[in-house]
């Protein structure tokens, strides 16, 4: 069985002014549009308002993970450079600043090194 729900779009997912309305349809399991209808009732909300928000916290918690996945990605880089440093003899004769500019990608200019 297919619903007819409206679909508001905002320029942030909980924003309450509207910027452009389309409808759409979609489909859903009976017992998952009870549930919707109960949260929707209980908190005197419209399906729509359900609708919205909940892909509004999802499409939020996708970007976290991505941006946490990032960060993930940082760290365990710097863990890599921080090992491949430990088993390099040169390092402990190696002043910290330029250990830090190569982490960085700079470069030392002259009377620096």
């Amino acid at each position: 069985m297919s619903y007819v729900l409206s679909y508001v779009e905002y320029e942030h997912p909980l924003e309450v002014t509207r910027t452009m309305a389309a409808r759409v349809t979609i489909s859903l399991p009976e017992e998952l549009l009870a549930q919707l209808d109960a949260v929707a009732e209980s908190e005197s909300l419209t399906r729509s308002d359900v609708v919205r928000e909940a892909a509004g916290e999802y499409l939020k918690a996708r970007t976290r993970g991505t941006e946490a996945e990032a960060r993930k990605r940082a760290v365990e880089d710097g863990i890599a450079w921080l090992r491949d440093a430990a088993g390099r003899s040169t390092v402990a004769d190696t002043p910290s600043l330029e250990l830090l500019r190569e982490v960085r990608g700079e470069s030392l200019g002259e009377g620096e090194r």
